[in-house]
């Protein structure tokens, strides 16, 4: 650890300001709340015929509600875009300037380690499980074309043109659009004024838009709305508006909280269901889907901030929150596993080896947390000018 510290440079003193934490537990239990949307949109089969055939009433809304989980990815755009923002912010305050160093350092030494390393795993999986196939679930495929997108954290871009990759790195396209996000909006608010970041926000936002409908306008690839950086932003564009106006916004009562929770997840089961299900070309259904998502995510993000909300900060869910990263990277990774174990057959062997794959998930990310992450986030405090949660 010493030699590595010497390597980046020398960390910054914790003066007296540093020393108080910027640390908000409810969005560690909404980062929970978000991977587990996501492991459902994975997890479980998202077409009405398999819940019709468990003879499940209204089979349309339960494969809707499933697809709707992956709108947790469009929370996790809200909440780092939030989160960046405000330490960011919080640094200027207190130092009166912004080290683009200290923060690129901190973010490496935050994502690259568990990253690298399902990065190198599904290489792995790829030439050792190329040649089984598992029902229920992906066979490992990760021509070079997917890992040379890893490497450079344009996996999106990768996907936008060829589809998901076909491997437990599959989720890993969203950490590419996060990247490239930490590389040019610290870099924009050390030039810019408040009111500038928020223009800057707003424009984003509506560029995502019309990025998005020019898609649709042309003819081109959908894959360009679902994973492209330009369309996919709209998000980290709210999440941004919040950290910059939140001091602003009145704080939202109980019932307000409700309701615009409530409204955020209709919103995305609505799209689901009637919108971004659709098949096919790009289309404008498909834009405004997006559209509800993006504001789905930032009225739930607004509905829990500041929230003392058990189901928000329990010790539990802030627990499971504080690994949502090694959840998120690693969910796949625990399918496989149950999956290779069992193999499962019929529909109700499928539901059990899901729970199951769910327990193993908690366990890697648990053993993630202890043996592999938290020994770099101890050393990310050393280049912390504000520090946030504590390891």
């Amino acid at each position: 650890m010493a030699q590595m510290i010497e390597v980046l440079g020398e960390a910054p003193p914790l003066g007296r300001h540093a020393q108080a934490r910027f640390y908000q537990p409810e969005l560690d239990g909404l980062r929970f709340y978000a991977f587990l949307g996501v492991f459902i949109c994975h997890s479980l089969p998202n077409e009405a015929p398999f819940y019709r055939g468990l003879h499940i009433p209204m089979p349309w809304l339960w494969a809707g509600v499933v697809r709707s989980g992956g709108a947790g990815v469009d929370l996790f755009f809200a909440l780092s875009a939030f989160l960046i923002t405000s330490l960011v912010l919080k640094e200027r305050q207190e130092t009166g300037k912004i080290s683009l160093r200290l923060f690129y350092i901190r973010r490496i030494l935050r994502i690259w380690p568990l990253y690298f390393l399902v990065v190198a795993l599904g290489i792995l999986l790829a030439h050792t499980m190329s040649n089984h196939s598992i029902s229920w679930f992906y066979e490992q495929s990760l021509p070079s074309y997917y890992v040379a997108g890893y490497l450079l954290f344009v996996s999106n871009w990768v996907y936008a043109v060829f589809g998901a990759a076909q491997s437990i790195c599959a989720p890993l396209w969203t950490v590419s659009i996060e990247e490239q996000f930490y590389l040019i909006w610290p870099a924009l608010m050390k030039v810019s004024n408040r009111r500038g970041m928020i223009v800057a926000a707003m424009i984003t936002f509506m560029l995502a838009m019309g990025s998005q409908a020019g898609v649709v306008l042309t003819g081109g690839n959908p894959g360009f709305i679902v994973f492209g950086s330009a369309s996919r932003c709209e998000s980290l564009a709210l999440g941004v508006l919040l950290a910059l106006c939140s001091h602003r916004l009145p704080r939202p009562m109980t019932r307000g909280r409700f309701l615009l929770v409530a409204s955020g997840l209709a919103g995305w089961i609505i799209s689901s269901c009637w919108l971004s299900d659709r098949s096919g070309p790009a289309n404008m259904p498909m834009v405004l889907g997006h559209m509800i998502v993006s504001l789905g995510a930032g009225a739930i993000l607004y509905g829990c901030l500041q929230s003392h909300g058990r189901i928000f900060t329990g010790d539990w869910v802030v627990r499971l929150g504080k690994v949502s990263y090694g959840l998120y990277m690693l969910h796949f990774t625990g399918l496989l596993l149950v999956a290779t174990a069992i193999r499962p057959v019929g529909r109700l062997e499928l539901l059990a080896s899901k729970v199951l794959g769910f327990v193993m998930t908690l366990i890697l990310a648990f053993a993630s947390y202890r043996w592999i992450e938290s020994p770099f986030l101890r050393l990310k405090e050393r280049f912390s000018t504000v520090l946030s949660r504590p390891v």
